[in-house]
């Protein structure tokens, strides 16, 4: 049995916990949960009497441990996973990995050196209709892909949201808005299925909220072979829209939601163009549909894709399989954040990989800035 401890148990964190404690991930256990609000503490242990609490993550090496989850605000996530990692003790970490790609590069460092298992909660990687797709790419269907759109604008957030306060919606507190908090999986599953992009042209905008953090965000990408791509991301747009669109020389992938329609032709665009004699060219093809599933979704609605995410991680802690997603990836959305981030403030086209002391140096002017 995997002895977890869940440091912070705030929103999602006592999701995790709660999951546990239940018994809903097989060859789990919860032995203990942290956080620095003795209130939560308290009133989990109503709940939950068998479970030890720790107001200081450092404290939790005292007792039998395997593997902790992360679920504290984002400028905490390095400095814990090093913590474990350098003793050894496995780290599932919510995203993102950390803010800044300079540190990301610190934790990866430790993680090599570490005995332990690294993972990152990137629970978007557990959907169907993107593990087909990942399939379809990887297998070579769609030959070499031409164009990305992503749209993403249904993470609408009133300013009664922003005005609760808390970590959220600052630099200091977050280290930026809509993309690092929400966004993040979109970003980890355009790259995760289309690879990085080598350069990055953006723009961000606060659009009639009261924050000093984005909520409007527009990027292009440039990729190693010539492929373009457009991000679009907003949290003030009602109706918003969920949209993915990758399309290749041999086919299209079009997820709407939790809907995935693969057209795959009979004839690459490339043979298509050089065999017309007449008429503007066209080739038979062949329609995939897939859908997220209804008893897979309503698990997931009820407990969370997290949870997939967990029960991984155990079945690799327990020599069964690998993580949904190493920690160590965490690097990959968070350089293309970044990347975008310095765009939108310094204006001007950004390359990947990317200068993390540049960033560095543009988040605390951000942070001073939102002080003063």
């Amino acid at each position: 049995m995997i002895r977890y401890a869940v440091i912070g148990i705030g929103r999602m964190g006592s999701i995790h916990a709660n999951n546990l404690h239940a018994g809903l991930a097989n060859g789990a256990t919860l032995v203990a949960v942290c956080d620095i609000d003795e209130q939560k503490l308290n009133n989990f242990s109503i709940s939950a009497p068998d479970v030890l609490t720790f107001g200081n993550y450092k404290d939790l090496v005292s007792i039998e441990l395997d593997a902790v989850i992360i679920a504290t605000p984002h400028y905490q996530h390095g400095e814990i996973a090093r913590y474990f990692l350098d003793r050894n003790i496995s780290v599932l970490s919510e995203k993102p990995q950390c803010v800044s790609v300079s540190e990301s590069r610190l934790i990866n460092e430790c993680a090599g050196r570490s005995k332990a298992l690294y993972g990152i909660m990137y629970n978007q990687r557990t959907n169907p209709v993107y593990k087909r797709a990942k399939e379809i790419i990887s297998g070579g269907l769609l030959g070499s892909i031409r164009r990305v759109e992503m749209v993403v604008t249904h993470w609408y957030r009133s300013q009664f949201y922003y005005d609760q306060g808390g970590w959220r919606a600052s630099w200091n507190g977050e280290g930026g808005g809509i993309l690092i908090n929400q966004c993040v999986h979109q970003l980890d599953v355009l790259q995760w299925l289309v690879g990085m992009p080598k350069t990055i042209r953006a723009t961000c905008k606060t659009v009639n909220r009261n924050v000093s953090v984005e909520n409007d965000v527009t990027a292009t990408f440039e990729y190693d072979n010539g492929a373009t791509g457009v991000f679009v991301a907003s949290g003030h747009e009602l109706y918003g829209t969920n949209r993915l669109e990758i399309a290749g020389e041999r086919g299209k992938i079009t997820i709407d939601d939790y809907n995935l329609t693969f057209i795959q032709y009979a004839n690459s665009e490339i043979e298509v163009n050089l065999g017309v004699t007449e008429g503007y060219g066209s080739t038979e093809c062949t329609v995939e549909k897939l859908s997220y599933g209804g008893e897979y979704r309503q698990r997931d609605e009820k407990y969370g894709q997290q949870l997939r995410v967990v029960e991984a991680f155990t079945d690799a802690l327990s020599g069964k399989g690998t993580p949904v997603a190493y920690g160590s990836e965490g690097i990959n959305a968070l350089s293309v954040i970044n990347g975008i981030y310095l765009s939108n403030y310094c204006d001007k086209k950004v390359a990947i990989p990317l200068d993390g002391e540049e960033y560095d140096i543009l988040l605390n002017q951000l942070k001073e800035g939102e002080q003063k």
